[in-house]
């Protein structure tokens, strides 16, 4: 059943990623249908694919692939939700593509892999939090490098057959702002619910997750506040949302790298 899952999720991953590319680099009109009813299921298969997986294990342990796979799922699900409007054109198959390879990784890692977890309500909400969080901020700092990318294009003034379907500047930034807030009130809430429910936030082998997340917090909310207070946007507010998604990458999925891949 997981294989056959697996199988559903690569093909539907990338079909919709291929058609997609084609739509934007060849300019060959589909109908939306064409995308989405391959990501539909894509999607569909991924989470069952997650939830066999992990609770084959009855939910015990966690690793770095079942978190790349959980995070690739959701930014997914938050991409598809987005519809095939222009906004998100250009990430799509990115996106796409990362998930089809999370759902390798996932299929191929033992479920009995990685650090043993004690499932108690309170570690549970802390867990969703932080995988929420995450999955929103890197969607926004994809939208942040697309923002970037847009803007040195119409900067250039090439007239070029990508050019007449890039999104449009303003819309790609405003929902990149409403992603960074939604991202940042999140990851506030998932520290808040670690000191709240965890014994000790900075034990020490927590302590580097501790520190590095809420390094990340305040270069979001550095970027939130200046934005608002002096409608800043452009270079300063994607590099800060690129620091604290490095920061944030490393709190995350650092420590569960070098303790599942390089000391196992």
């Amino acid at each position: 059943m997981l294989t056959f899952l697996l199988i559903i999720a690569l093909v539907g991953y990338i079909s919709s990623a291929v058609v997609i590319i084609q739509h934007v680099v060849k300019n060959q009109l589909t109908h939306p249908a064409f995308s989405m009813i391959p990501a539909a299921l894509a999607i569909i298969s991924h989470g069952l694919l997650l939830f066999g997986e992990l609770s084959g294990d009855s939910f015990h342990h966690i690793n770095i692939a079942s978190s790349l796979a959980s995070v690739a799922w959701l930014i997914a699900l938050f991409s598809f939700f987005r519809g095939p409007q222009s906004g998100n054109l250009l990430l799509k198959p990115v996106i796409y593509l990362f998930s089809a390879l999370t759902c390798v990784l996932l299929a191929f890692a033992p479920a009995s892999w990685g650090a043993y977890i004690s499932m108690n309500v309170g570690l549970l909400i802390h867990i969703v939090l932080s995988l929420v969080a995450y999955g929103v901020l890197i969607l926004a700092t994809l939208y942040a490098i697309q923002a970037a990318y847009v803007s040195k294009v119409l900067k250039q003034r090439k007239n070029n057959a990508l050019f007449s379907r890039l999104p449009p500047l303003m819309t790609v930034e405003r929902y990149f702002f409403r992603l960074l807030m939604t991202g940042t009130l999140l990851l506030i809430l998932s520290l808040i619910s670690g000191f709240a429910f965890l014994d000790n936030m900075f034990a020490q082998n927590v302590a580097h997750k501790t520190f590095l997340s809420l390094a990340a917090a305040a270069a979001y909310i550095t970027a939130n506040v200046t934005h608002r207070v002096t409608g800043s946007r452009g270079k300063l507010m994607i590099s800060l949302t690129i620091i604290g998604s490095i920061l944030l990458t490393l709190g995350y999925f650092g420590s569960r790298f070098v303790k599942d891949i390089l000391l196992s």
